[in-house]
């Protein structure tokens, strides 16, 4: 498209975000790995710590010896995940996934149909050959992307509400679709978090993004410690009626 080839040619080069394995906290050990696009990446963030996938990965730290693997790639699109992505994840045998994949399926006007199939078998896949806990994006909007023309945002817009909608109803006990389409947004200026390319988020972004993802691990994590104090109660309970 001509306007990746202006922002290539003419826009600012991004910061090269650092992916080399990474290992935070103290506790438990707990395997964390990010995979999708760039913005798995966090391509347009001014340094990896400002990503939202190394925000995750400090986030689960406070309680675990995290080892965090970041395997996303630049331009990958939902296909790629299961025909690439998918296998590397298995093999590290990971307690969290996160991945963030679909805008450049809804750039290239990639078919719902085929959309949707590809998130099916990232989930399947995911789901019959690990234990983890699954963490997926819908697709993101392009609210101020101005790299796009405006008819060309319009149009993506009204495709991912439509495709989203069949995204969120994936979610099951084991898979949580993260809605970045529509989580947080209104809380920020939309043109303000957008990086020089004017496409990708930029650090203010990903920090709404971060907090997406958070919303849904928080939910589980309280979940969790709800049911760990509910049996511990009722074997304490248990013991003392015994006795």
């Amino acid at each position: 498209m001509l306007v990746f080839y202006y922002k290539e040619t003419h826009l600012p080069k991004l910061p090269t975000i650092d992916q080399t394995e990474k290992t935070f906290g103290t506790g438990p050990a707990l395997k964390y790995v990010a995979a999708g696009d760039s913005t798995g990446v966090g391509y347009g963030a001014s340094d990896v710590t400002k990503t939202y996938t190394y925000q995750v990965a400090q986030y689960l730290a406070k309680n675990h010896t995290v080892d965090f693997k970041n395997i996303s790639v630049v331009g990958a699109k939902t296909a790629d995940v299961p025909n690439s992505q998918v296998g590397k994840i298995i093999a590290e045998n990971p307690d969290v996934v996160t991945i963030s994949i679909g805008p450049n399926d809804a750039t290239h006007l990639v078919s719902q149909k085929q959309i949707l199939s590809n998130y099916k078998a990232v989930i399947q896949k995911l789901e019959q050959g690990t234990t983890a806990k699954i963490y997926i994006t819908d697709i993101a909007n392009f609210d101020d992307a101005t790299i796009l023309p405006w008819f060309y945002r319009d149009l993506l817009e009204y495709r991912s509400a439509q495709m989203n909608h069949k995204i969120l109803a994936l979610e099951d006990s084991r898979t949580k679709v993260v809605d970045i389409f529509n989580f947080g947004w209104q809380d920020y200026n939309r043109a303000q978090t957008y990086a020089d390319d004017h496409f990708h988020p930029n650090d203010l972004g990903y920090q709404n993004w971060t907090n997406a993802f958070l919303s849904k691990l928080l939910r589980i994590f309280k979940l969790v410690i709800f049911l760990l104090t509910f049996c511990y109660v009722f074997v304490i309970r248990l013991y003392v009626s015994l006795n």
